[in-house]
């Protein structure tokens, strides 16, 4: 399907869009514009961007999880707010030229991008929970999460060439690194046709296919748990070479990761961890400090 926030907004009054609960060393981040079908409009966007670097700074959160209420993940950008871009005028109506037009649409692909983008930057590993439909933009923003789950009634898309856009936010950057079919996320990219949660097994996009939207959750949530009991040093430091290595050559992974190392290596992750060990007892890491995004 396609979404239209004119027909399907839900975005009326001063109720959030977004909902965070942190507990156990996990942030739970929820889509709760379940009327407006989640959207990716600009209000959601910043709303997400602001929970996120909250998230992010706040020492007592080690791992995040991304759900989502209602019976749809996500539908995609918010079509209404594509209207103005595309026919941007001037003050007083007065018509822009195609370069100044060009610089206005430039500066909204981008900062969607940069939201995309924000998950994948996030220092803290970020767990998908995905049911219902993963359409267009919720796609490509999944792409930049770390571990994927999904429900079996999930329903996935790379939707946008069927609306007349190439997908420009990541989708067709990151898909082909996650999945490592070209042949497939070709297909997807060029269709724009629909893919359920068993094709997405198949070829990677997700770990596993839960049966319901609550398994789907517990399990996302009970990985973040054993994640946040972790050393949060090794674990962002793991990130961050992951992420590196993905876009570099070996050579430059592992000088990358010796690089990290040779700092992390004097705090006393280690030896906490050596020493419960010894006492068969669960290790006890220190926080991370306060941080920005």
């Amino acid at each position: 399907f396609f979404v239209d926030s004119a027909m399907a907004s839900g975005e009326g009054g001063s109720a959030k869009l977004v909902t965070v609960s942190v507990a156990d060393g996990v942030g739970h981040l929820r889509f709760a514009n379940a009327a407006g079908l989640n959207v990716l409009s600009v209000r959601m966007r910043t709303e997400v961007l602001g929970c996120l670097a909250s998230l992010s700074a706040d020492p007592d959160v080690r791992c995040v999880v991304l759900s989502a209420e209602g019976g749809v993940f996500c539908a995609g950008i918010d079509l209404k707010e594509l209207g103005p871009i595309s026919s941007a005028g001037g003050s007083g109506n007065t018509p822009l030229d195609p370069g100044r037009r060009a610089s206005v649409i430039s500066g909204f692909v981008q900062e969607f991008q940069d939201f995309v983008t924000a998950f994948e930057r996030c220092p803290k590993p970020v767990i998908c929970a995905v049911h219902g439909s993963c359409i267009g933009g919720g796609l490509n923003l999944i792409t930049a999460c770390d571990v994927r789950f999904c429900s079996s009634k999930a329903v996935f898309s790379l939707r946008e060439v069927r609306v007349g856009l190439a997908a420009d936010v990541g989708g067709l950057q990151r898909l082909p690194k996650v999945v490592g079919c070209d042949s497939w996320v070709r297909d997807l990219a060029l269709t724009g046709r629909d893919f359920g949660a068993e094709e997405a097994l198949r070829f990677g996009l997700v770990q596993e296919v839960l049966q319901t939207h609550e398994e789907v959750e517990d399990k996302a949530l009970k990985l973040a748990q054993a994640i946040a009991a972790n050393s949060p040093l090794a674990v962002e430091a793991t990130k961050a070479n992951l992420n590196f290595s993905r876009d570099h050559s070996i050579a430059d992974g592992l000088q990358h990761i010796m690089l990290l190392n040779r700092a992390n290596l004097q705090a006393p992750d280690v030896q906490i961890a050596v020493q419960a060990f010894r006492k068969k007892e669960k290790p006890n890491f220190p926080s991370m400090p306060p941080s920005k995004l």
